[in-house]
């Protein structure tokens, strides 16, 4: 299907033609948000999986229970929707932000690489999913800086960025502390916004493009190094700058 000039394939099931269809009609808007950045070069196969066990098998992820999608290059594994809740369908909001999340996802892999370059940019998980909550719209869930703030304050060993700590070393956290992490990241991602603005980010990603990692093209686009910022960021929260 031709979702303005971009090319969606949708892949579901029989049992699952009522939320394809749900998916369909949320796809223009979630779209509209992910071209924030500009537009999918290449076209998304997006597939419905029927369970949470499906959806981890082909995100090649286990215990990962509040996982609802997995983005690739150019393509998105999705659980169905209609088994997100017990007794109803996820809202069209809802689903219209978690398309948007995956969207800018694929959007971004494809403008920092190739098919097989993409996972060789080192692009932080901070920077990937910070970038994916904030374009999908997901402040209610992530923009509170107060655990992010208690963790920084609070924990000697993450401030030094040793292991656990969810803006450099977030795996060991990912699947426990699933918010935390994601909130650090949409909040990093932000005061990445704020303080340089969308045109040095879009640089960023077309200097992926040409062929640097994510750290030498955020070096040139920002004018100051990844782990620069990062410590910056760190103290911001720590200091609870956002306060002010």
């Amino acid at each position: 299907m031709n979702v303005g000039e971009s090319v969606i394939h949708l892949e579901y099931q029989a049992v699952d033609e009522a939320a394809a269809r749900d998916v369909a009609e949320a796809l223009p808007a979630a779209l509209g948000r992910a071209g924030r950045w500009g537009a999918l070069r290449e076209p998304v196969t997006i597939t419905l999986h029927p369970s949470h066990e499906a959806l981890e098998a082909a995100a090649q992820r286990s215990r990962y229970p509040w996982l609802r999608a997995w983005a690739r290059y150019a393509t998105i594994d999705l659980q169905s929707p209609r088994t997100w809740q017990l007794l109803q369908a996820p809202s069209r909001r809802r689903l219209e932000e978690t398309l948007a999340h995956e969207l800018t996802h694929c959007l971004m892999y494809q403008a920092s690489g190739t098919s097989w370059s993409w996972p060789r940019k080192g692009i932080p998980l901070w920077f990937r999913e910070g970038m994916a909550t904030v374009t999908a719209g997901e402040a209610p869930r992530y923009s509170s800086p107060k655990r992010a703030a208690a963790f920084y304050r609070g924990s000697p060993t993450a401030r030094r960025g040793s292991a656990g700590d969810p803006l450099s070393d977030p795996e060991p956290l990912v699947r426990s502390e699933d918010e935390l992490v994601y909130t650090t990241a949409y909040l990093a991602f932000q005061f990445l916004l704020d303080r340089y603005g969308e045109e040095r980010i879009r640089r960023l990603l077309a200097g992926m493009g040409e062929g640097p990692p994510f750290s030498e093209a955020f070096r040139r686009a920002m004018g100051i190094d990844a782990e620069a910022f990062e410590a910056d960021f760190r103290r911001y929260l720590a200091w609870r700058g956002f306060r002010r």
